[in-house]
């Protein structure tokens, strides 16, 4: 395993290493890796175990409040957020028919805000019991804005909520444009959950940030969703997905068979020097437990068990020439795929998980504040005088 990077004293000052690797800028109670560096905890539990077996509303609850629900707590939470998912504000529909085709990601920050204006009152509380209910309705409404928006773009019509189905099967209907079935809904919500919260990652560093200048939680969710909607982020599975069908036309040309293509389509790629999406990660250095969950719901979807050896075969030749380990992207590209979900959509699914992380970042910040705002090391130049126009242009 290689060296982490070390910080560096310099006149009193911690010189962080570049992109703040290793560096541990606060606690949190609600997600992190283990002691043993093995997997990644939702407030105690391994989040391949809540990936698996929580609902979207159980593992919201256990992030948000700290604990999985008993049933009335459970009742409250699924009546709240499914009944929040029907009052978006119609006058954001109106706006979002107004908003030009372009990458979905840009639907969700434009609505956000919108839905600030609406929702979040002038004098911004801090009282815990506010700040949930906020929370409840982003997580609620954000699916329905991503939703609006695309099909607003493509086709001029909204796909409107439906409160009497659950939320990740409702939020793949507007998706999709069909009710799904029982095991595609619940393929679904598994990545939901999954995708909830992973520790100080850049967009809910990005919302901690915010959050710390005591500006409103929907400022500091637009601000996320603008980290994650990065390639090197949220946009891997939407490039890794690109990758694999590129893979799968060329096997078909070359008439191989793409599980054993990939090998040599990989070994290609990196002989060009080019990036493989959907491997390596700056926690799971050995394993990403998550994949494991996805490859389960994914062996139950059409072409399972070939995808599986695609993915699998692609594994074994980045551990071997990169030793570098699968992440959750590579895995939840080909989900998405086998739901029949639009690529451009992928990154907004990742937002609808990551929203429960966000606002419950966002909370955990502001009740125990101080704002995040590091020193700098300044290498420019010093010392230059300003001259007149004339004089300065002088050639």
């Amino acid at each position: 395993m290689s060296k982490q990077p070390e910080c560096k004293i310099e006149n009193g000052l911690i010189i962080a290493p570049k992109g703040l690797a290793g560096v541990v800028p606060d606690v949190t109670r609600i997600s992190g890796v283990d002691p043993k560096g093995t997997a990644t905890i939702y407030r105690g539990y391994t989040i391949d175990d809540i990936g698996e077996h929580a609902s979207f509303y159980e593992a919201a609850h256990l992030i948000l409040k700290g604990a999985l629900p008993c049933e009335d707590e459970l009742k409250e939470i699924k009546k709240k957020i499914d009944t929040y998912r029907g009052q978006v504000p119609e006058k954001i529909f109106d706006a979002l028919k107004h908003a030009r085709l372009a990458h979905p990601m840009y639907y969700g920050s434009y609505g956000v805000t919108l839905l600030g204006q609406y929702n979040a009152p002038y004098d911004w509380k801090f009282d815990e019991d506010f700040l949930y209910d906020h929370a409840l309705k982003l997580i609620a409404q954000l699916p329905v804005i991503f939703t609006a928006g695309w099909h607003l773009a493509h086709n001029g019509t909204i796909i409107r909520p439906d409160p009497s189905l659950d939320h990740a099967k409702d939020v793949l209907r507007m998706i999709l444009g069909k009710t799904p079935s029982d095991l595609e809904a619940r393929a679904f919500e598994s990545t939901l959950v999954l995708y909830m919260d992973h520790g100080f990652n850049a967009s809910t560093f990005t919302v901690r940030v915010i959050a710390s200048t005591l500006s409103d939680m929907y400022s500091a969710i637009a601000g996320g969703i603008g980290a994650l909607k990065g390639p090197l982020h949220g946009g891997a599975n939407e490039k890794a997905l690109v990758m694999l069908l590129d893979a799968k036309e060329k096997a078909e040309k070359a008439g191989k068979p793409l599980e054993e293509y990939i090998e040599e389509y990989i070994l290609d790629k990196l002989s060009r020097k080019e990036k493989i999406m959907g491997f390596g990660h700056r926690v799971y250095k050995v394993h990403d437990p998550r994949t494991d969950v996805a490859a389960k719901f994914i062996k139950q979807l059409p072409e399972g068990e070939y995808w599986l050896k695609v993915l699998h075969k692609a594994e074994e030749v980045m551990k071997r020439e990169k030793n570098l380990p699968a992440n959750i992207d590579l895995y939840t590209a080909i989900l998405y795929y086998q739901l029949k979900i639009p690529i451009p959509m992928f990154t907004p699914i990742f937002a609808m998980g990551r929203i429960v992380g966000w606002t419950s970042h966002y909370i955990e910040q502001v009740l125990n504040n101080r704002i995040i705002r590091p020193s700098e090391k300044y290498v420019g130049p010093v010392g230059l005088k300003y001259a007149p126009l004339e004089e300065r242009c002088k050639k």
